[in-house]
């Protein structure tokens, strides 16, 4: 790794620069408009209600120059909690250094130091860098799982349908 770089938690000053990283991954996918979140936004939902987590990867000059950004999940298949990792990011000049292993030896380690016993993302299957940069971490790859999503209108067409709170369908 880049010697000169730091691996830290992210703090509420380093909003822009998650923002900017996610917008730099976004952009690495092809879908530079889809980033919705403003600094307010990260600092909101990961600062002040602790949807999530950050940590960076920091230069001295330059700044922050990557991330990952995760939440804790439960498995109930495991009975104890994991750290989902929402998104891994460099700047291009700073890959293939050893920052981004870095990043996830980091959150290996707070898995351990935190009992949690999984740490667990998704990868893009035409991501070719990135699918290869994982299995250099000797990440078990699990193509059975397919990821689903509902946001937007989706999102609200199903929750129109939900019961009254605390009632199920159905319950006498």
């Amino acid at each position: 790794m880049n010697e000169e770089l730091t691996i830290r938690f992210a703090v509420r000053e380093d909003a822009p620069a998650l923002l900017r990283l996610t917008q730099g991954l976004a952009a690495s996918m092809g879908r530079e408009g889809a980033v919705a979140a403003t600094p307010a936004d990260i600092v909101r939902g990961m600062f002040d209600e602790g949807a999530g987590e950050a940590l960076v990867a920091e230069h001295p000059e330059d700044g922050v120059v990557g991330c990952a950004i995760f939440c804790r999940a439960f498995s109930v298949w495991t009975g104890a909690c994991g750290v989902y990792l929402e998104d891994l990011f460099m700047d291009e000049a700073y890959r293939g250094a050893g920052a981004g292993r870095a990043l996830m030896a980091r959150l290996a380690a707070l898995c351990e130091e935190r009992g949690y016993r999984r740490l667990s993302w998704h990868c893009r299957d035409t991501n070719e860098a990135g699918l290869a940069f994982y299995e250099r971490l000797d990440a078990e790859r699990v193509d059975a799982l397919v990821l689903h999503r509902l946001e937007g209108e989706r999102l609200a067409a199903l929750a129109a349908q939900a019961p009254a709170a605390g009632r199920a369908e159905g319950a006498r």
